[in-house]
């Protein structure tokens, strides 16, 4: 008996699943993996985006405000959404930029939002004022990953060269330039051996920014006087992302190797390096002290304990890289190549002993 009828049917039903899974503003329950071990499915909230064409854009990057109040959300057609947090509904497009949007950040008042990308521009838009652009920087090559500082009081922008660009307070305070203009003080005043920097991050004291690439390599510079204090190798392939631990010396990096690398950074030594995929780690974001989502080419986003280097869940969803990843306010944000965005609650993230325990401590304390 020919096996064609059962063939066609199944194919219509995987084409069925896919319509589901992709509609817009729909809750799609995912199937959750845990070292082999089905667990109870996590609800994420997923949205396709539309372009002015009507098309649905792929996500390059994303941000969340400390709240979550306000995500923005960066397309393949060089704009940014500012969406609800809570209806991801779109509020606003902004457009300035002239080529592919890399990398997003929120200042920790959640007052400015800064923008940077293939084009070399850095943006700065004014969140109280209508999103006004307020500082803008050109002439630079493409800018791979900009953050503010755990203060605000400055930005560090890193690029597909060895130049670090400082912008704001101590910039500003070493510079003979006129600010009268708008535009922000532009000063080169780090150099690494890496020609490719893909990562940056300031430590939570604000004493250390770290910085990395295509080497691979870890570098380590101190914030007031700019003087490179360390290099450590610690992935055998490019670095796309690294952040430091809430509250500690760690700076946690991930890489095109597949790993994970926690690195103490006053101990100068690597803490731990675990390989979680076979495929390319592109992004992370710190959940809480000890858990962090990481995410790459293979469309799985994986919640790490940092102490143990165990993944403890393993979502599946997305049907497409992940290269951008955000959390803050209760929630992790996801953007992916197969043009939605995912929101999920950290709370359902975290493994159930842990659940239980805050559960039990929060009835203590009542």
């Amino acid at each position: 008996m020919s096996n064609k009828p059962l063939r066609r049917q199944l194919l219509m039903a995987s084409t069925i699943l896919w319509i589901a899974t992709s509609t817009a503003f729909a809750d799609s329950p995912l199937k959750l993996r845990v070292s082999g071990r089905n667990q109870i499915p996590i609800q994420s909230r997923m949205i396709q985006i539309p372009s002015d064409a009507g098309q649905p854009i792929i996500v390059t990057a994303i941000a969340s405000d400390p709240m979550s109040e306000t995500i923005a959300v960066a397309g393949d057609d060089n704009h940014i959404r500012i969406i609800s947090g809570t209806s991801l509904k779109t509020i606003r497009t902004l457009r300035g930029h002239r080529d592919r949007i890399r990398t997003l950040a929120f200042d920790p008042s959640g007052n400015r939002l800064v923008s940077a990308g293939n084009d070399g521009q850095v943006i700065v838009w004014d969140c109280k004022d209508a999103y006004a652009i307020r500082q803008r920087m050109e002439g630079t090559p493409a800018m791979a990953r900009v953050r503010f500082s755990p203060s605000g009081g400055e930005m560090a922008a890193v690029g597909f060269d060895n130049e670090v660009y400082i912008m704001g307070r101590r910039a500003s305070a070493n510079s003979s330039r006129d600010q009268a203009s708008g535009s922000p003080i532009r000063r080169a005043t780090m150099l690494c051996e890496c020609r490719d920097l893909r990562a940056v991050s300031y430590s939570d004291d604000e004493t250390l920014l770290a910085i990395a690439g295509r080497s691979g390599d870890l570098h380590l510079f101190d914030v007031e006087s700019g003087r490179l204090v360390g290099e450590h190798p610690i992935h055998s392939g490019r670095i796309d992302d690294l952040a430091f631990a809430r509250g500690s010396n760690l700076a946690i990096s991930v890489g095109e190797d597949g790993r994970i690398v926690s690195f103490d950074t006053a101990a100068e030594k690597i803490v731990r390096r675990t390989k979680v995929t076979s495929g390319k780690l592109f992004a992370i974001a710190m959940l809480d002290s000890q858990l962090a989502a990481v995410a790459g080419s293979d469309n799985v986003i994986r919640i790490v304990n940092i102490d143990s280097g165990k993944v403890v869940r393993s979502l599946e969803g997305h049907l497409g890289s992940v290269p951008t990843l955000a959390a803050t306010g209760g929630y992790l944000f996801s953007g992916s190549f197969d043009a939605t965005l995912r929101r999920w609650a950290i709370a359902d993230l975290k493994p159930s002993d842990e659940r239980i325990a805050e559960k039990n401590n929060g009835e203590k304390r009542e």
